[in-house]
């Protein structure tokens, strides 16, 4: 029987830091961390697979008529927040594989702008809300517009109708952001990767259920033989579109943030610049964590530490404070 959890339980854990890539210098703090983990992807704790510290964020279409994407397995980390309504929207984060065609792509919104600085990414989309593409001109931030200024570096297809078809080819947006001169700098990211993760202190989470809005849910359901998760929406099962392959990541972070409209058409306000309380799932358990931003990274801690994340790709669920989330 489905269990449900009250996000808030408190645990241990262990805090270093790893070696990642960005677009601005930032200063050094104290250094209490062991030595950088050499030779390791910045965002999944991998064997380097890529030596270029350029790190792209896509805004990808969740829309049912966008289903399924193509691209989405090939990226780091993918963030899942509400964009109006009840739909959510993905900003998917590329280093380690960035070639290929993704999409559809999408408009971003703020939040998602507070993402892509504290992993000094470029940022691919589709125009924005209002306030984003303000904020994208006012702070200078380092973006490729698919249906302005960048159009001809992205192209819509004829099996999906507008503004469900707009795709793009990673390898085209590096290039496009070279020639711009978005040029990457080293950082440090506060994150680190042990086989085990946190493991050793979490309950069963085989199966794991999310509801955002009434209208929307989703969920993941753990694979022994591929010692990943696989990804559901709206109860079934979500794939790559050409392959036909199952979405799947190693490690699931479920956090809660205030979420607030601010205006007639449904935009909303979500605050990921703080703390609070969420799971982490890995290897089938369910890790009560509490979240912090460090530095603008979403990070799982316990008593004000870092846990581990398990090496492989991460998916971050940012639900508002009145959604659900059960497992068992």
């Amino acid at each position: 029987m489905m269990r449900k959890w009250l996000l808030g339980t408190v645990i241990c854990g262990l805090m270093v830091s790893l070696a990642g890539c960005g677009h601005v210098q930032k200063e050094p703090g104290p250094q209490r961390e062991p030595a950088v983990q050499q030779n390791r992807e910045p965002l999944t704790g991998l064997p380097t697979k890529n030596r270029d510290p350029m790190i792209l964020m896509v805004m990808i279409n969740n829309h049912h008529h966008a289903r399924p994407q193509t691209g989405l397995s090939r990226a780091d980390w993918v963030y899942e927040i509400l964009a109006e309504g009840e739909i959510t929207r993905f900003a998917a984060f590329y280093h380690s594989e960035a070639s290929g065609v993704v999409g559809p792509v999408r408009s971003v919104r703020k939040y998602y702008l507070d993402l892509a600085k504290g992993l000094h990414a470029v940022v691919a989309h589709a125009g924005g809300a209002t306030n984003a593409m303000e904020t994208i001109k006012q702070e200078g931030l380092p973006h490729l517009d698919g249906i302005h200024e960048d159009e001809r570096y992205f192209w819509r297809v004829g099996f999906r109708k507008p503004p469900h078809n707009l795709y793009t080819d990673l390898g085209k947006l590096v290039q496009r952001a070279r020639s711009k001169g978005y040029d990457a700098m080293p950082l440090q990211l506060p994150l680190t990767f042990s086989a085990q993760g946190a493991t050793d202190r979490g309950k069963p989470a085989e199966q794991i259920h999310i509801v955002y809005h009434r209208l929307y849910n989703c969920g993941y359901a753990y694979d022994s033989g591929r010692q990943a998760y696989v990804r559901f929406t709206q109860g079934e099962k979500q794939e790559e579109r050409e392959s036909g392959q199952p979405l799947t990541m190693q490690n699931v972070l479920v956090i809660r943030a205030k979420h607030r409209i601010f205006d007639s058409a449904g935009h909303r306000e979500v605050n990921i610049a703080g703390s609070g309380n969420g799971f982490l799932f890995q290897k089938g358990k369910a890790i009560p964590i509490r979240w912090e931003n460090r530095s603008g990274v979403i990070v799982p801690t316990v008593r004000g530490k870092i846990v581990s994340l398990v090496p492989g790709k991460t998916w971050v669920n940012v639900i508002p404070e009145n959604g659900k989330v059960t497992f068992e």
